[in-house]
């Protein structure tokens, strides 16, 4: 097979194929998306939950609306997030805006607002914590990489234990293998209901007000521009139509407002 010259322009070759009939739909002229997000009751929908995957819904109709070829991968949230810091043409999902990570990203549009906070049983009246400088005292289960994990350890919280997902720090806790556990009171809800737990047995002993914000459909910073523009300009045309208020349902409404605290 021919080389190419070192020197040859690949602008050239795309023009040579647009002229030759293959036009727009050419990867050479719109890279495809990787899109990343991890397995959680907001983001997968097996053949047993067909009323979770809200977050992954919505993700496919705003790419469907711009017409993008994508990939979309689920998997461990410490890999799909160090892919989102450093390649191109990469959307990750559900991701909490934070101040460390405002300038990181390009942020497309909200899921869904976010309140996390620290729980333990209730039947444990031995815990109690007031301030973050008490956190130490006990072990606390975190998603490893999740924004919670990361501020706890920016706020000096190191007496932690690492795992995957949400699940494991939840059985963990009911086991008192920890005595804490980082975790938003939409998704602990979520996990009651799944694991047909008694929400009552979970008391939050303090909020986490420095992540408390939203999740968020984030793009890398290398993102193609035109491609961003678009994506953003679709996610506005679902907020528009009503699309991403049915696409969410509740987890949409009161923003200001911890409707699932109340259940706790």
């Amino acid at each position: 097979m021919k080389r190419l010259p070192r020197r040859f322009s690949w602008s050239v070759l795309a023009a040579l194929l647009l002229g030759s009939g293959l036009g727009a739909s050419s990867s050479l002229a719109e890279p495809k998306l990787d899109v990343l997000t991890e397995k959680t009751p907001i983001t997968y929908r097996s053949r047993d939950n067909l009323a979770d995957g809200q977050a992954t819904e919505l993700v496919q109709e705003l790419i469907a609306q711009t017409g993008f070829d994508y990939n979309l991968y689920f998997t461990p949230w410490k890999r799909a997030y160090r892919r989102a810091e450093t390649e191109a043409n990469v959307i990750i999902y559900p991701l909490a805006r934070t101040s460390v990570r405002e300038d990181k990203f390009h942020w497309i549009g909200q899921i869904t607002p976010v309140h996390y906070y620290l729980f333990k049983l209730r039947e444990r009246t031995d815990i109690t914590v007031d301030s973050l400088d008490e956190i130490n005292r006990y072990k606390v289960g975190v998603v490893n990489f999740h924004a919670h994990h990361v501020y706890l350890s920016a706020h000096g919280v190191d007496n932690v234990e690492q795992v995957n997902s949400n699940r494991q720090n939840f059985h963990k806790l009911l086991r008192k293998r920890v005595e804490l556990f980082a975790s938003s009171s939409a998704g602990l809800l979520t996990l009651c209901e799944k694991e047909k737990v008694d929400c009552n047995r979970f008391e939050p002993v303090i909020k986490l007000e420095g992540i408390s914000k939203g999740l968020y459909i984030a793009a890398s910073l290398e993102t193609d521009k035109q491609m961003l523009e678009e994506l953003k300009a679709s996610y506005q045309r679902l907020d528009d139509n009503g699309s991403l208020a049915k696409i969410m349902g509740e987890r949409m409404n009161s923003p200001d407002e911890d409707r699932f605290l109340k259940t706790f």
